[in-house]
């Protein structure tokens, strides 16, 4: 499944994508959808950097 970010453009209609729950087994947790086509794409995560600059210190990125 491709990842995509919410807003980002749909592949197939340029519809901006939207986030929803998702219905597949393999797939916990919430999907770019595109509500025009029924496309679902996997959410792209985020840099993994940002997150770890709240956390702590030992993680930290150096």
């Amino acid at each position: 499944m491709l990842e995509k970010r919410i807003g980002e453009p749909c592949p197939t209609c340029q519809t901006p994508l939207q986030r929803r729950a998702s219905t597949f087994r393999t797939i916990v947790g919430d999907v770019a959808f595109c509500a025009r086509c029924c496309s679902s794409f996997e959410l792209a995560r985020a840099d993994d950097d940002a997150a770890l600059a709240f956390g702590p210190p030992e993680l930290a990125p150096i």
